[in-house]
């Protein structure tokens, strides 16, 4: 049985592990806010140990997912009200919930721009 109320915290990292497993392995993880990474003027070096800066179109995904590092270089498509863009997994994102995603500006910059706010409600999927 799944639920095993005798033993709770079984049941809880179950379905921890469910839900992290089923992020990467689905089409799709469901909404989530997309953030900007702040980079800073210059470029700075990412989890996946690849540098990027402001204007590059990358992204980080949440600790839970980015199973250190199987996701480097992965592709993800993020999708806003209709405007769609694929953005390189270089970062990991430890504030991010599951279904949260963070977008290097540039990549942030082509659903909005940076002055309309810092997060955004998406859809967001890896693509290979």
């Amino acid at each position: 049985m799944f639920l095993d109320l005798q033993r709770p915290y079984i049941a809880i990292i179950g379905l921890i592990l469910l839900l992290t497993k089923s992020v990467y392995g689905q089409v799709s993880n469901g909404t989530g806010l997309a953030t900007i990474i702040y980079t800073g003027p210059g470029p700075v070096n990412g989890a996946c140990g690849i540098e990027y800066g402001p204007d590059d179109l990358v992204a980080g995904v949440p600790t839970s997912v980015f199973n250190s590092g199987e996701v480097c270089s992965k592709t993800v498509a993020v999708t806003y009200q209709g405007k769609s863009g694929q953005f390189q997994v270089v970062d990991s994102c430890s504030s991010c919930n599951v279904s949260d995603i963070s977008l290097a500006p540039a990549a942030f910059a082509e659903f909005l721009p940076e002055e309309d706010g810092i997060m955004m409600q998406v859809d967001w999927v890896f693509v290979d």
